[in-house]
C-alpha cells in the first residue's frame, strides 16, 4: 500500500456504481477472493473509501482481487503505477507511504513464496497464542538480577519506585538532541523474522509483511513519542522522550519476537530449551535495557480499580489477535496504549505531551467506544467530555493514579510504564455508566453466568484464578501481583 496522488479515482467509483454495491459490500467481496487463495485480509469498507478518494494505492495483492472481482485488468482499476526506491528512513512521517516498491511483482502464488508466508503466518499465530509462556522463556537469555520475578518482564533497579509513585510526581522531558536509534529492524539481522516478498527478494521490514499477510484492523503509521531515559528516585519520576513512529515498533519489537518464536516453538508446540542460537536480530540489539539503542516505544498500562466503601474491582480486557497488531490474544489491564500525541500535526503535539492526557483518551476510546483521536484531525479537546469529568474527579482526588514504574518485555522488549487509576465508585459509576463491553481492540472481560458483570472482585481469590488461566499479559501479571503488595497505600485503608 502506499499514499495515492490525492485526487479521487473515479474509475473505481464507476466500476463498484456498475454493480450497485456499498463500500463495505466490495470489501466482503475482496475478502472472499482472498480466503479462496488461502490467504486472509482485513481489508474493510474504509479502505475501499481511501482507494476511491485517492487517498491511498493497494498493494498488488489486492490490485489483483479487485481486478478479479471487477472482472477487468489490473490496468483498468484506474490506480497509478509508479516505481520508487528502495529508501526508507525511520524518521518518516505517519500517513507517509511505505517504501515505493512495486508490489505489482510480489507474487505470493508461487508455491515457495506462499509456503514462506504460510509459514511466517502460522508462526506469528502461535507467536500472540503463547505469548505469556513465551515472555517467561525469553527472559532467561537475560541476567537474573534485571528479571521482575518469574513475569516475563525485565527492568533495571532505578526504574522501578520502592512504593507507587503519584502520577503526579512523574516529570516527562522531550530530548531534542537524542540521537537515531542504531537499530531499525532491517536488514540480513532481521532476516529470519521476514518471509519471502516474492521468489527473487524477501519483505524489507517486518511492517510490511503484517500489511500484506496478517493486516489487523487497527493498523497505522502514527507518530509516537519513543521513550530514551529513565528513573526513580524518592518516590518521584523522570522520564524522557524523543520522536518515532508506530511501525518503527512494529520493525523491531515484534519482528524480534517473531525470531524467538520462530526458534523456539517446536512442530509440536513446545518450547524448545532457550538458546541465542539464529537470534540475530536480538543479538544485534543488544541489551534490551538500552532505550536508546532501539525504537524504544512506550505503552501506558492502567489497571483500572473501581473504590467502594468497604470492595474494590477491577476490569480488564480480552484483546483480539485480530484486532490488533500486538499482544493479541491475552488479558490486559483497560485502558492500555502506547504513548502518542493525538493528531499527526506536529505543531499540535505539546499539550498531548501529559500522561495523565494520554491516559485520558485511552478511558474514551476503551471504556466508553469513542473513535479514537488520531490522524491529521484537531488535536483532542480536553475542555470536553468524559476529559473534563476526569480531570475534576482527579483534581478533587477521587481519582488517584499511580505507577509501579517501566519495564520491559522479554519476549519483544516492548517498553511500558506500568500504573494503576483508583477510582471511587461513585465516580466510576458516573463517567463510565455507558461503559461498552466490546471495543475496537477487544472485548471486556465478563464474570458471572447469571448476572454478568465486568466488575471483578480484587481478592486473593479472584487473582489466584486469573494467574491459572494462563492467558494473562505479563504486564497484567505484574501490575496485579504489585497492587495486591500495595492494596492498602492504594485504597487508603
Amino acid at each position: 500500500m502506499a499514499r495515492g496522488t490525492g485526487e479521487p479515482n473515479t474509475t473505481l467509483q464507476d466500476l463498484r456504481a456498475a454493480r450497485g454495491e456499498t463500500q463495505d459490500e466490495v470489501a466482503a467481496g475482496v475478502r472472499e477472493l482472498s480466503e479462496q487463495r488461502g490467504r486472509t485480509l482485513a481489508t474493510d469498507g474504509n479502505d475501499v473509501s481511501r482507494w476511491e478518494r485517492g487517498k491511498v494505492v493497494p498493494g498488488g495483492f489486492t490490485q489483483r482481487l479487485l481486478a478479479q472481482y471487477y472482472g477487468v485488468s489490473i490496468a483498468q482499476l484506474g490506480f497509478p503505477r509508479r516505481r520508487g526506491a528502495a529508501g526508507y528512513s525511520s524518521g518518516h512521517l505517519a500517513g507517509e507511504p511505505f517504501e515505493l516498491l512495486d508490489l505489482h511483482d510480489a507474487d505470493p502464488e508461487d508455491p515457495r513464496v506462499h509456503d514462506s508466508q504460510q509459514q511466517w503466518l502460522t508462526t506469528r499465530r502461535a507467536m500472540n497464542g503463547r505469548q505469556p509462556a513465551l515472555h517467561r522463556h525469553a527472559a532467561q537469555l537475560y541476567p537474573e538480577a534485571n528479571r521482575i520475578d518469574d513475569t516475563g518482564l525485565l527492568t533495571k533497579p532505578e526504574w522501578m519506585p520502592v512504593e507507587p509513585a503519584d502520577l503526579a510526581d512523574i516529570t516527562i522531558t522531550y530530548d531534542e538532541a537524542a540521537a537515531p536509534p542504531a537499530i531499525e529492524g532491517t536488514g540480513e539481522a532481521a532476516r529470519d523474522a521476514l518471509p519471502l516478498w516474492n521468489d527473487e527478494r524477501r519483505y524489507p521490514r517486518y511492517s510490511y509483511a503484517v500489511r500484506d499477510i496478517a493486516k489487523p484492523t487497527l493498523f497505522e503509521n502514527r507518530p509516537c513519542w519513543r521513550i530514551t531515559g529513565a528513573n526513580f528516585a524518592d518516590g518521584k519520576g523522570e522520564l524522557t522522550f524523543a520522536d518515532m513512529n508506530y511501525f518503527d515498533a512494529i520493525d523491531t519489537c515484534e519482528a524480534v519476537a517473531h525470531e524467538f518464536a520462530a526458534h523456539h516453538i517446536t512442530q509440536d508446540g513446545d518450547l524448545a530449551p532457550v538458546s541465542r542460537r539464529g537470534l540475530n536480530l536480538r543479538k544485534a540489539i543488544g541489551d534490551p535495557l538500552d532505550l536508546t539503542r532501539r525504537p524504544g516505544i512506550m505503552s501506558i498500562n492502567t489497571l483500572t480499580i473501581r473504590r467502594g466503601r468497604h470492595d474494590a474491582a477491577i476490569v480488564l480486557h480480552s484483546r483480539s489477535a485480530a484486532n490488533v497488531a500486538t499482544s493479541g490474544g491475552v488479558i490486559s489491564v483497560m485502558p492500555a496504549g502506547v504513548f502518542q500525541p493525538s493528531t499527526v500535526r506536529k505543531t499540535d503535539h505539546a499539550g498531548d505531551f501529559d500522561l495523565w492526557r494520554n491516559i485520558m483518551r485511552e478511558y474514551s476510546e476503551e471504556f466508553l467506544g469513542n473513535p479514537e483521536h488520531a490522524g491529521d484531525d484537531q488535536p483532542a479537546d480536553y475542555s470536553h467530555q468524559p476529559f473534563a469529568a476526569l480531570d475534576q474527579a482527579r483534581n478533587e482526588g477521587r481519582i488517584k493514579v499511580y505507577a509501579f514504574g517501566v519495564a520491559v518485555g522479554a519476549l519483544d522488549l516492548w517498553s511500558a510504564l506500568e500504573t494503576v487509576a483508583v477510582i471511587d465508585a461513585d465516580v466510576f459509576d458516573e463517567i463510565f455508566l455507558n461503559a461498552v463491553k466490546i471495543n475496537s481492540e477487544g472485548a471486556v472481560v465478563q464474570i458471572g453466568r447469571v448476572a454478568p458483570t465486568s466488575l471483578i472482585p480484587l481478592t486473593a481469590a479472584t487473582l489466584e484464578e486469573l494467574y491459572g488461566t494462563g492467558r494473562l499479559a505479563v504486564e497484567t501479571h505484574f501490575s496485579l501481583t504489585n497492587t495486591w503488595k500495595h492494596r492498602a497505600l492504594l485504597l487508603n485503608r
